[in-house]
C-alpha cells in the first residue's frame, strides 16, 4: 500500500517559501500521473462528509459538479464530525473522506491524499484548512473544495501560474476565484481520457513531473505559495 499526497492551494498570505514550482502549459493534459480508481462502471467512491455545517453546502456543490462527468457518480454519506476525526481525517477503503479543521499556518489551504493498492487508487482524503479558509470569500472556499475533490479522482492542475487569465476551472491557480469555482469541459475531457477504459487490469505507473517529489513510496505534488 502506497500513500500519495498532493499539497495544493497555498494560502495567499504565506510567502515564506524558498522554492517555486515550474508552470504547466495552460490546458495541457492534467492527469496526475496515471493514478486512477479501478472500475467496471462509473467511479462511485462515496464522499464521507466529516465537515462542519459551514462546509457541507460546498461539498454538495462539488459532488454535483464532478458527477456531471459520465465517469463519476459519487454520493455524499454522513461521517463523524468530531474534532479528532476532522483533525486526523482517516481514510476508508473505497471512499473519500472530506474534513475541515484548523490545521495551522503550514502553507496550504487544501490537501488531498490518496492511497494505492495494486496500482489503483483505493481510498482518498481531502483536508480543508480553516486556519486560512474560515471566513474566506465564498468563491474561494468553493474553488478549494472543488479542486481538492478533483485531485482524488486523478486530476492535477490545468495551469500553475497565478498571474495567467482564469481558465474557468477550479483546477487552475488563480488570484481571483470568481470564475474558477467549478470544473470545465477540459476537466471532463481529461476524466474521459483517464476512465474511458474499464480496467480491472491496467494499473497506474506514476510519472515524475516538475512539481513532484518522490521519496520511497511517497509521492508529493507541491503547489508553492506565490
Amino acid at each position: 500500500m502506497k500513500l500519495l499526497r498532493i499539497l495544493t492551494i497555498p494560502a495567499a498570505a504565506l510567502l515564506a517559501v524558498t522554492a517555486a514550482a515550474a508552470t504547466l502549459p495552460a490546458q495541457a493534459s492534467h492527469s496526475w500521473g496515471s493514478y486512477h480508481w479501478s472500475r467496471s462502471g462509473q467511479v462511485t467512491a462515496p464522499l464521507i462528509s466529516s465537515v462542519t455545517s459551514d462546509w457541507s453546502g460546498n461539498l454538495t456543490v462539488a459532488k454535483n459538479d464532478w458527477n456531471s462527468s459520465p465517469y463519476i457518480q459519487s454520493g455524499v454519506v454522513a461521517g463523524s464530525t468530531s474534532s479528532s476525526t476532522r483533525s486526523s481525517c482517516p481514510m476508508a477503503t473505497g471512499q473519500i473522506r472530506v474534513c475541515n479543521y484548523t490545521y495551522g499556518n503550514n502553507g496550504w489551504a487544501g490537501l488531498a491524499s490518496i492511497n494505492l493498492s495494486g496500482g489503483h487508487i483505493s481510498r482518498g482524503s481531502v483536508k480543508l484548512n480553516d486556519t486560512y479558509e474560515s471566513g474566506a470569500p465564498a468563491a474561494e472556499r468553493q474553488g478549494v473544495m472543488c479542486q481538492e475533490v478533483g485531485h482524488t479522482y486523478g486530476l492535477a492542475h490545468q495551469d500553475e501560474n497565478f498571474n495567467n487569465p482564469n481558465l474557468g476551472t477550479c483546477m487552475d491557480y488563480t488570484n481571483n476565484w470568481g470564475t474558477n469555482q467549478h470544473p470545465n469541459s477540459h476537466d471532463f475531457n481529461q476524466l474521459a481520457s483517464i476512465y474511458s477504459h474499464s480496467d480491472k487490469a491496467a494499473a497506474a505507473s506514476g510519472t515524475k513531473g516538475v512539481t513532484t517529489i518522490k521519496t520511497g513510496s511517497t509521492v508529493t505534488m507541491i503547489t508553492w505559495a506565490k
